[in-house]
């Protein structure tokens, strides 16, 4: 709860018409883009995040956005960029945030999903086994992912939206 005081301290607001600004960090910055890299050249990115946790959480909320994909297996990763730092970002808003999420309800059926997907968002929180008994109101994290082939799995694009919202007005 603090953290999202300090966060709204870090965010500058330069006109009643203009949408909120992350205030800069240079080195925050450059950590944000090397997320996900095997290599890289400042060593671990999280541990800079953690040096400024509040510009980094700002930043990470607002690089948030809607993608496609519906999964992006681990071998393809390199072929999605853009939604793959989206799910960097998360993962680094989780890590700063220790382990906070958001679910959302989403309008489609995921009968209609293939079973892999179904069986990766519709989980049940506690211990984390598909879901017997999934409701709509339950709703679906943003994604999932396979450990062991690190592939993701990633929830409809209404259910993005409403957990970006989440984000933002955390």
């Amino acid at each position: 709860m603090i953290l999202a005081f300090v966060l709204l301290g870090a965010m500058v607001n330069t006109s009643a018409e203009l949408p909120l600004r992350c205030a800069t960090n240079a080195r925050v910055t450059h950590a944000i883009a090397e997320l996900g890299k095997l290599r890289s050249d400042i060593g671990d990115p999280l541990a800079v995040l953690l040096s400024d946790p509040v510009i980094a959480a700002c930043h990470l909320v607002w690089s948030l956005h809607v993608v496609n994909e519906t999964h992006v297996a681990g071998y393809q990763q390199d072929k999605h960029p853009k939604t793959m730092r989206v799910i960097w970002a998360l993962r680094a808003l989780r890590y700063l945030t220790h382990c906070q999420d958001f679910r959302a309800p989403t309008a489609e059926n995921p009968r209609n999903w293939d079973e892999m997907r179904r069986g990766f968002l519709l989980r049940d929180d506690d211990i984390h086994t598909p879901a017997k008994t999934w409701k709509p109101s339950d709703g679906v994290p943003f994604f999932a992912t396979w450990m062991s082939r690190d592939s993701v799995f990633i929830a409809p694009r209404d259910a993005q939206q409403k957990i970006i919202m989440q984000w933002v007005r955390w």
